[in-house]
Order: structure tokens, then C-alpha cells, then sequence
């Protein structure tokens, strides 16, 4: 068995999905001969918190928690991503910390890199590999493998100089600043000996901004575990009142936005709209609305949740919700829950331009995908299914398991240490 560093900010128990890739590899790689040992922060700038994940890690997997100089996080879920929307004294370390190269996480490096080298040797690593966001940790695995004298690998769970250029503002930092995240990318990714993007069309990307031959770069998607949906329905039960369930799980801002669902439920009529539900799970952040306010239409709000309680919540939806906003770049991400909708195999109802996730889901005739501003469209599908529901998806994909993926990112670390070899 060999060791591997694998460096995530997000790691339970913090939440959210960006914590769900992490916390599968490091549950399913020792199976493929990797072992890994997880550097994240003693305490995340993070407010999401599932505890619960924790019972998904291996009994012997060695975690270090390695200190920060970041702010610790209340524990209370923000719903707040504009200065403009917080306290004076808030809102002054949120202006400072939007002057941190390449984003707000790098305070944590200088404290992490004794940390994650001493872990190198007392572990006896032979490869270093990082996942972003945030993509600071990028600079720390650099680091850690140049002066550990080890092959880093770089996971990309989203696109960095193509779209978050700072922090989870499309194209944010303006032309300066998207200049230097496009030339730190650059020194990261020609340092690395694997890339990994969890989209075809990120992974062509980054091979074309940035060249090293194509075997460099490999794409390993995100995906789903099987044993997360054990003991969950597979058909949901009957909605009380004949309603037609919809359920969007996940953070509702720029990037996946609800605007659009509810300009086509205004083109129904109020009769019409009685015949649906609608429930938004999630935190939503100021300027995105959760509730409309049309007659007719009954909307339930709910707060962020725990990944099982997300899924039973999900399971018991007649259709799920992904939205896409039609932003340049965006189309060659995939959100990772799309993934968690397709091993639920409820019918999905996507408003998204044509990219990479209308393409999974025509690939995969799991849903309906509509385009972006085309409320009069919309409205007909959602008529449409008052005469005739959707029908379920069938079984999810398999190449799409997380077992299956670990196995990808085990021959990605065999090849990146017999090159180095």
C-alpha cells in the first residue's frame, strides 16, 4: 500500500457537495492500492457543517487538521456572498480579505506547509494531490511537492481562470486580476505531472491553454456511491393533494439561478399552478428569490441540510430542479448534484444552455432540458406534464460510481509516479 497526501479545504466534517469528492476518494482508494493521508484546516471558513459524514470515512484513515490564520466561521449559514448585505465590521474583513491572492483561503499556507511537509515524510508519501476550490490549495500542494520531491497531481472540481476567477464570482477581479489567476494556473498546472478536470470539455481546455502533451490531463467526473441511497425509496409515495412535486436542492445564486422556473409557473394560470409544489433546499443568497408569490403556487423554503436528510428529501420529489445560468464559461461545468439526480432516477427538469450537463442528460434520457429565457417553452413542459407526468429515469449510469471513479484517480497516481520514476 502507498501513501498519498491528499489535500482538500472542504473535508467533514465540513459540508456541502464540494466535500462529497474528497471524502470518496479517501474512502475508496485504498481498494485500488492508494492510501491516503488528508491534509485539510483544524477549522474551515466554512459554515456548512454535516457531522454525519464522518461515519462514510475508513476507521483507520489518518486525517491532519493542520491550523489556519483565517477567521474562524461562526457556524451559522450565511446567505450572503455581498459586502453590501453585512455588518460595518463585517463587511471591512470581507473588502480585506477580497484583496488575498487568488482568494481568501491563502492564510492558510503559511501554517499548513510545515505541517503538510512533516506529514510527507512521517508518512513516507510518494505522490501529493490536491482538489479545488478553493484554489490557494493548489499553491500549497505546489509547494509541498517541490520541496518533498514528489509528483503532484491537481484535481480541478471547477474551472478556475475560465470562470471562478475570485472566489465564486463569474469572471470576478476584473481584467488585472483574471490575467494573474490565468498565469498562476499556468505555473500549477506545468508543474504538475497529472490534471485532472471533472469535465471533458474543462479537461480540453486546460490541455489547450496550457499544452504538456494530452496524457497529461485526465478526466474523472463527479459521481455518486451506491450505499448512499441504500433504504431510500425508489418511487416516491403520492402527494397527499395530487400535486406535482418539484424540489431544487443546493445554493440558489448567479451561477444557479431560479428566475427562470418561476417566469414559466407566471405563465400558467393560478389553477394550474395549484396542481404543483415546489421545494427550494438550500441556502439563497440575496438578489435570488425563493418564493415568487404566485397565486396558486405553493413553494416550501428550506434551509441547508445534511447530505442523507438532502437525498430523502430528494427521493421524495416527482421531478428535481437544476438550473444553469447562460454565463460564459459556465456550460463546461457540470454541477455535482446533477450526478446525485441521476442515481435517485427521478425525471429532471433542467433549465441550462446546451453544454455539458444538457448533454449528460440527453446522453442519459434522464430529463428534460429546457434553455435559459424561454418562459413560454418552459410553461408548455409544465403544462404538459399536468396531462402526462414525466416518466422516472432509468438506472443511473455505472461508470458514474464513486468505487469506480477512485479506480481512475489510482491509475492517475500509478502513471504520475512512474513518470517521475
Amino acid at each position: 500500500m502507498r501513501n498519498y497526501l491528499l489535500i482538500s479545504y472542504v473535508f467533514p466534517p465540513t459540508g456541502g457537495v464540494g466535500a462529497q469528492r474528497a471524502l470518496k476518494f479517501a474512502k475508496y482508494s485504498p481498494e485500488f492500492g492508494w492510501r491516503p493521508v488528508v491534509l485539510t484546516p483544524d477549522q474551515a471558513s466554512s459554515s456548512l457543517r454535516d457531522p454525519g459524514l464522518l461515519a462514510d470515512l475508513p476507521p483507520d484513515l489518518i486525517v491532519e487538521r493542520l491550523p489556519s490564520l483565517e477567521p474562524a466561521s461562526s457556524g451559522k449559514v450565511s446567505t450572503s456572498l455581498r459586502t453590501a448585505d453585512l455588518p460595518p465590521l463585517a463587511r471591512l474583513k470581507a473588502l480585506a480579505a477580497g484583496l488575498l491572492f487568488p482568494d481568501r483561503h491563502v492564510l492558510w499556507l503559511p501554517t499548513a506547509l510545515p505541517g503538510a511537509l512533516a506529514a510527507a515524510r512521517r508518512h513516507q508519501a510518494r505522490a501529493v494531490m490536491v482538489t479545488a476550490p478553493p484554489f490557494s490549495t493548489f499553491l500549497l500542494g505546489l509547494m509541498v511537492a517541490r520541496l518533498a520531491g514528489l509528483p503532484l497531481v491537481l484535481d480541478f472540481r471547477d474551472d478556475w481562470s475560465g470562470f471562478y476567477t475570485k472566489g465564486f464570482a463569474a469572471r470576478g477581479g476584473g481584467a488585472s486580476w483574471q490575467r494573474l489567476v490565468l498565469a498562476c494556473e499556468r505555473l500549477c498546472v506545468r508543474a504538475a505531472a497529472r490534471v485532472i478536470g471533472n469535465t471533458p470539455e474543462m479537461t480540453e481546455r486546460l490541455a489547450r491553454l496550457h499544452g504538456g502533451g494530452s496524457g497529461k490531463y485526465v478526466w474523472i467526473p463527479n459521481g455518486f456511491d451506491p450505499a448512499d441511497y441504500a433504504g431510500l425509496e425508489r418511487e416516491p409515495a403520492p402527494d397527499p393533494e395530487g400535486r406535482l412535486r418539484l424540489t431544487y436542492a443546493g445554493t440558489v445564486f448567479a451561477a444557479r439561478p431560479l428566475g427562470d422556473l418561476w417566469a414559466g409557473f407566471a405563465r400558467l394560470t393560478p389553477a394550474q399552478r395549484a396542481r404543483f409544489a415546489v421545494t427550494v433546499m438550500g441556502r439563497v443568497l440575496p438578489g435570488e428569490v425563493a418564493d415568487p408569490g404566485l397565486e396558486g403556487l405553493a413553494v416550501e423554503a428550506l434551509a441547508f441540510a445534511a447530505h442523507q436528510e438532502a437525498l430523502s428529501r430528494m427521493a421524495a420529489a416527482d421531478v428535481l430542479v437544476l438550473t444553469v445560468a447562460d454565463l460564459p464559461g459556465l456550460a463546461s461545468m457540470v454541477p455535482a448534484k446533477l450526478y446525485e439526480y441521476l442515481a435517485l432516477g427521478r425525471p429532471i427538469l433542467a433549465i441550462a444552455p446546451w453544454g455539458e450537463a444538457a448533454r449528460l442528460i440527453a446522453a442519459t434520457a434522464s430529463g428534460t432540458v429546457v434553455p435559459p429565457g424561454q418562459p413560454e417553452a418552459l410553461a408548455r413542459v409544465l403544462a404538459g406534464w399536468l396531462e402526462r407526468p414525466p416518466r422516472p429515469g432509468g438506472p443511473p449510469p455505472p461508470v458514474f460510481q464513486r468505487r469506480r471513479l477512485s479506480a481512475l484517480l489510482a491509475r492517475t497516481l500509478d502513471q504520475a509516479i512512474a513518470e517521475r520514476s
